[in-house]
């Protein structure tokens, strides 16, 4: 029942961006047939804008899902039921990055089958596989960016500063490192680029355990709290 109840709560938002991400390539490779764009830049253009797209999706259902659960009048509601509040955290944000990661796939499977069908330049072969590091590194990066705003807005109570500090965060991080940098010559690792002497994949898995921590923190504010 509550799955239910979260998945009806942002499924509105989740709906609108998952047609939005099947159609986007599809619509630009018409609109730009005979030009040559889609032929020669479309691949570069696809992992642009499928980063953008899912950093985008992430705030999003991040501020809309959390509000739900845990603005004042919704949390008062939801925790006088027999259930711990971990469960509604952990059930709340799960349900948040099953829209998520639904949305990226349909958006990267129309993107991969557009490309073979216009572009010069697909990204890789049917045969090798269309997944770059590139691709999956926004991925991790989205996940991370779900996690942090999911979980400021749920510590916050308030859709627009969960929202706000998360923005703060994620794009004001890459300036504090080039600072730390420039005056320390300290370099900070920035989500989700290689951390010291780790390899790609223990990074990657390393950043995916930092945005757990993130709900984690989140969920032991929320236990410790006045409702």
């Amino acid at each position: 029942m509550y799955l239910w109840k979260c998945w009806r709560d942002t499924r509105s938002f989740f709906l609108v961006f998952l047609i939005g991400a099947a159609i986007v390539m599809p619509v630009a490779a018409v609109v730009c047939k005979g030009t040559g764009l889609v032929q020669e830049f479309g691949a570069d253009a696809f992992q642009a804008t499928f980063g953008l797209l899912l950093i985008a999706v992430a705030l999003g259902l991040a501020a809309i899902g959390a509000i739900h659960e845990f603005g004042d009048k919704t949390a008062h509601f939801l925790f006088t039921k027999p259930r711990t509040r971990a469960y509604f955290v952990w059930v709340s944000w799960s349900v948040g990055l099953g829209e998520l990661l639904a949305i990226a796939a349909v958006n990267f499977l129309a993107g991969w089958l557009t490309l073979l069908r216009f572009s010069k330049n697909p990204l890789h072969s049917p045969v090798i596989g269309p997944i770059t590091p590139q691709l999956i590194e926004d991925l991790i990066m989205a996940i991370y960016t779900y996690s942090l705003a999911y979980s400021l807005t749920a510590v916050l109570r308030s859709g627009l500063k969960g929202l706000g500090a998360a923005l703060g965060i994620v794009f004001g991080l890459p300036f504090l490192a080039i600072a730390v940098r420039w005056r320390w010559h300290i370099n900070l690792p920035i989500p989700t680029s290689p951390i010291g002497h780790l390899s790609l994949v223990a990074s990657d898995l390393t950043w995916i355990f930092i945005a757990l921590l993130f709900v984690f923190g989140a969920q032991v504010v929320i236990e410790r709290g006045e409702v």
